[in-house]
């Protein structure tokens, strides 16, 4: 439990060491065209990336769904001085093998209803509001991993506490055990002396009866 917690501290260590992500102008691959995006990349695995995207996005009000490799969200708008709601493309992806606890996040956004695929150019319009939205989701993301460690920490705790409540009560059912056969121990050497008076008596009346037996 000990090594448990020092590793704790140390990764919340790292999270405040660690400057914060800020999102990226890029390009990523949009159903076999390529589309503006803006990145990010994320010092958590993938899982509590994706996790942390939908729950930002539900306390906005906005519930996601799978769009191919994306996860999209409809009607959002990117910034509070937006006048129309942009449909967004989440996808997340591992850096790389031996970086799976980093997460590259690309944004693309489109009208409400728009076909991306089907722009016949690049809509640039929409990525300084993307990137502003990323580094947003950033402090979230932050945020929500940082409950998962938290919730985490805190099973590994309740499960440390229980196996030492285990163990307390394996002592005391042992100590009882233990007072137990103490007291059978104890009962058993008195039942040894009376059953030795019992023998010597017994023997005693034996021994007469062979004398009187060898006088006849």
């Amino acid at each position: 439990m000990k090594n448990t917690f020092i590793t704790f501290l140390a990764l919340i260590a790292g999270i405040v060491a660690t400057a914060q992500p800020r999102a990226t102008e890029g390009s990523t691959d949009f159903q076999k065209t390529s589309q503006p995006a803006a990145i990010i990349e994320l010092p958590y695995p993938q899982n509590i990336v994706d996790k942390a995207i939908d729950d930002y996005m539900a306390k906005r009000g906005v519930k996601g769904s799978n769009n191919k490799d994306f996860r999209l969200y409809r009607g959002v708008k990117i910034n509070n001085a937006a006048d129309l709601n942009n449909d967004l493309y989440f996808k997340t992806d591992y850096k790389s093998r031996r970086e799976k606890d980093i997460t590259i996040v690309s944004l693309v956004v489109a009208k409400n209803g728009e076909d991306v695929k089907a722009r016949v150019a690049p809509d640039n319009s929409t990525i300084a509001g993307a990137t502003d939205f990323l580094n947003d989701l950033a402090v979230a993301a932050e945020a929500y991993n940082l409950e998962v460690m938290v919730k985490d920490q805190e099973d590994l705790v309740k499960k440390s506490q229980r196996k030492y409540d285990n163990l307390v009560d394996d002592q005391k059912d042992y100590e009882k055990k233990i007072r137990n056969l103490q007291d059978k121990i104890e009962s058993n050497k008195q039942d040894q002396q009376k059953q030795l008076s019992e023998l010597q008596k017994q023997q005693g009346v034996l021994e007469v009866l062979k004398a009187k037996r060898k006088s006849q």
